[in-house]
């Protein structure tokens, strides 16, 4: 079954082109590199962080994000922190076009994700 995404970022010059989209159970980084799934089930949280050079004359180097992936200019503009539960790199940053409705949608699909996880046990 092809499941229709619930929010898309278009590509934009910030993005590098590249694309990202939610879905009800995973995350999808349609990248130069080629696509990323990340499923709901792996994201500890999702925030909006400031540009790592604006965060520099404030005296915070952003080294909490370290080792992470980075998948445009997100060390330059306002841009999405992913953090997840495991693996190697358990920080994805990224600029979507609107960071701050990008974390909103995926805040309200983790949400429902987390509530039907609960469902499904019970």
């Amino acid at each position: 079954m092809i499941s229709t995404p619930i929010y898309t970022s278009k590509s934009t010059i910030k993005s590098l082109w590249q694309e990202y989209r939610i879905y009800d159970d995973h995350l999808e980084f349609d990248t130069l590199f080629g696509q990323i799934d990340v499923p709901m089930e792996n994201i500890e949280k999702a925030e909006v962080s400031e540009s790592e050079i604006q965060g520099l004359f404030k005296g915070d180097l952003h080294l909490k994000y370290m080792p992470a992936l980075k998948l445009d200019w997100a060390n330059f503009v306002e841009h999405v922190v992913i953090d997840k539960y495991e693996g190697m790199l358990r920080h994805i940053l990224f600029t979507p076009e609107d960071p701050s409705a990008f974390v909103n949608a995926l805040n309200d699909a983790l949400t429902r994700f987390r509530e039907k996880q609960t469902t499904d046990k019970t």
